[in-house]
């Protein structure tokens, strides 16, 4: 690779990277814990365990940051009987404020977990577009570079002064380096989707399915849709079961103070009746 487009790819990452953090950065942060507090710790976390029959579940929270809720799941087999683990099955109900330890809300919000295979398959998808765009030449570059070439053997630039060439060729290599530019951004856009990818595949927990007497363990992404919730009950259906656990949250401006908790609304005042003449 040509010493232009590797300054090109460096001041691009670093462009890329600052914008992401300015874009992500939210005005305050969530803090998930289990709502029991006598949690087990397991790996440094704090963990829910779960049990039904011969199945074990173990969750903890393993990342609040971004437009992910991640939790660290395990689910141990402990039957004599193959197990088909699903985690785009699971799901999370959030809840909202209490008052006097009754739940305000009448009903909670359901949020899906995702599904792994279509979040690597999106980021691969990305990958091959944006490694297509790096090496390809747009019809409007080809036509520029056919037209500067048209200029260059025809009597304009013997016409032309100094002054004239100079400022044609400025612009000649001002409009190279923008679309050398548009493919570094595209390269680094590549292979950062190619490297999400990879991780993903790594570490997220996938459809499975677990011998007697194993266990599977990855991670699971729920979309944080649930932020003002005050508790979150994570399900887990395996086998015909549904095994819960239960998660307190809290939300904290970057201070470290903590936000009001939303309240429901007030009950409207009735209208009073109109009086009869």
């Amino acid at each position: 690779m040509p010493l232009s487009t590797l300054r090109l790819f460096k001041t691009a990452l670093t462009a890329s990277s600052l914008a992401l953090l300015g874009a992500c950065a939210p005005s305050y942060f969530v803090l998930v814990k289990p709502a029991a507090t006598n949690g087990r710790l397991s790996d440094g976390m704090e963990v829910v365990a779960s049990k039904a029959d011969s199945l074990d579940v173990r969750l903890g929270v393993v990342s609040t940051t971004g437009q992910w809720l991640e939790f660290d799941v395990t689910v141990q087999n402990r039957s004599t009987r193959p197990v088909v683990v699903a985690p785009e099955t699971f799901y999370l109900d959030a809840y909202g404020a209490t008052s006097g330890g009754t739940v305000v809300a009448t009903a909670p919000l359901r949020v899906q977990a995702e599904n792994p295979e279509r979040n690597i398959q999106t980021l691969q998808q990305q990958a091959q577009y944006h490694e297509q765009k790096s090496t390809a030449r747009p019809a409007g570059e080809m036509l520029s570079s056919l037209a500067n070439l048209i200029d260059d053997f025809s009597g304009k630039r013997r016409r032309e002064t100094e002054q004239q060439r100079t400022s044609r060729e400025t612009n000649r290599q001002a409009e190279v380096a923008r679309y050398e530019q548009e493919r570094t951004n595209h390269a680094v856009q590549a292979a950062s989707a190619r490297e999400e990818a990879r991780q993903l595949e790594a570490n997220l927990l996938r459809k499975t399915t677990v011998a007697p007497g194993y266990a599977l363990r990855g991670r699971v992404r729920f979309r944080r849709y649930t932020d003002a919730a005050t508790r979150l009950r994570v399900v887990t259906p395996v086998a015909g079961r549904e095994l819960a656990a239960e998660f307190s949250q809290q939300r904290f401006r970057l201070d470290g103070h903590q936000l009001p908790t939303a309240q429901s609304a007030p009950a409207k005042r009735a209208a009073p009746a109109s009086r009869q003449r």
